[in-house]
């Protein structure tokens, strides 16, 4: 019996549960994209969103892409509605020549445009107001191959510039 205490305290101990909780598990890349993004913004409602990021093709390459949605609800008849989110293109890729094709097309069109920097980083923004209502698109590059997009219904070119000025662009940039 005198052996059997012993032993029984060491596997008591050792199955005993951890009196602190184990640190959640620090995100891998592209979750790490995520990190600059805020998880709020003043004045507007966050949506769920997928934990997971998502992977597509444009005009420009195959990317990966994180994202965050936002909503407002002004009145029963507006409703506002903006997402962040960055997309990498990958290392290589040098994207700045097609932006600025595509923002000179965008130029040439009609829509409301203009070039300015947010933080250290340049960036681009078009405003369509066509359909009334604006919808307007701010595109931050905060590198060659990643880019930092606010896409805004019912959000003037003023509003989802400030509401991209919210992420932590270093820390998007930095994202390994």
């Amino acid at each position: 019996m005198r052996r059997f205490i012993p032993t029984l305290v060491l596997v008591l101990i050792v199955l005993a549960p951890s009196p602190s909780p184990a640190l959640p598990e620090a995100p891998k890349w592209p979750l790490t994209l995520r990190e600059g993004l805020p998880s709020s913004l003043e004045g507007w409602a966050a949506a769920p969103n997928d934990p997971l990021p998502e992977e597509d093709e444009n005009a420009m390459g195959k990317y990966t892409e994180v994202g965050r949605f936002f909503q407002k609800v002004e009145s029963s008849k507006s409703t506002k509605q903006f997402r962040l989110s960055v997309q990498d293109y990958g290392p290589g890729r040098d994207l700045v020549p097609q932006l600025k094709n595509a923002f000179q097309e965008a130029a040439s069109s009609g829509v409301e445009t203009r070039s300015l920097e947010i933080g250290r980083y340049r960036a681009f923004v078009v405003t369509d107001r066509s359909a009334g209502k604006p919808t307007t698109i701010v595109t931050v590059i905060v590198s060659p191959s990643r880019l930092v997009l606010g896409q805004g219904a019912n959000v003037a070119g003023d509003e989802a510039v400030a509401l991209v000025r919210n992420v932590d662009l270093a820390r998007v940039a930095a994202a390994k």
